[in-house]
């Protein structure tokens, strides 16, 4: 049985992640379940020895497809901006 879940997510990842799933011809549900499934497969390797950049690569890799010239920073640095713009 499936229950509705309302969620709370950044307008320009919302916007990102429709067209992704319009791309890729699946719902945007279908790419939350798929998430949420990967998660629970995978109980926690992060021990106190290891590294978070060690753990990070044990991490399955993404399913969404960036673009190679895609700038990871300078979407962080504009989401957040944008967040703290919104909270003021």
């Amino acid at each position: 049985m499936k229950k509705r879940l309302n969620i709370t997510v950044n307008d320009e990842l919302i916007k990102k992640i429709k067209r992704y799933a319009d791309l890729k011809q699946i719902s945007l549900s279908q790419i939350v379940e798929e998430h949420f499934e990967e998660l629970l497969k995978r109980p926690s390797t992060l021990t106190k020895e290891m590294s978070l950049v060690a753990y990070v690569k044990t991490l399955p890799k993404s399913k969404v497809d960036f673009p190679t010239d895609f700038d990871f920073k300078k979407e962080y640095y504009k989401t957040k901006a944008s967040n703290e713009q919104n909270a003021v």
